[in-house]
């Protein structure tokens, strides 16, 4: 069957994507177990602290809809800033689950793959990316 919607989600860091988790299964599981679909290793976030649903769009045919879920964690979920229980998600939201933040992109750019070049500061050990 050919995927027709390959939605992702992308761990960022300062503005760079650093981990691409692509939405292949209808069901993504966050958390802190490890055999979780995506694991964040760190004691502020939950062993089961949300999912991302993927169902049909019922209006538009070979479309999906992602939403994601916070279940019950102990630090929430936040999607824009705000803390949700359930949302749907639209493309470029933010997302953040203890203190890793990720963008949510319904197709995968070019800026998204783009690898950054680091460069040297004057400053002794100072290092910076540029586009």
């Amino acid at each position: 069957m050919k995927e027709i919607n390959m939605a992702a989600i992308v761990q960022m860091h300062e503005g760079v994507a650093i981990k691409k988790f692509d939405i292949k299964k209808p069901l993504i599981r966050i958390g802190r177990k490890s055999d979780h679909d995506i694991f964040i290793d760190d004691k502020v976030v939950s062993t089961e602290h949300a999912v991302i649903e993927t169902i049909a769009d019922p209006k538009q045919k070979n479309k999906t809809i992602h939403y994601i879920q916070d279940l019950e964690s102990t630090n929430k979920t936040y999607v824009n800033g705000e803390a949700i229980t359930r949302v749907k998600l639209t493309n470029n939201d933010t997302i953040r689950i203890g203190w890793v933040t990720f963008k949510f992109v319904e197709s995968i750019d070019s800026d998204t793959e783009k690898t950054l070049k680091i460069h040297k500061s004057w400053i002794p050990g100072v290092y910076y990316t540029k586009e």
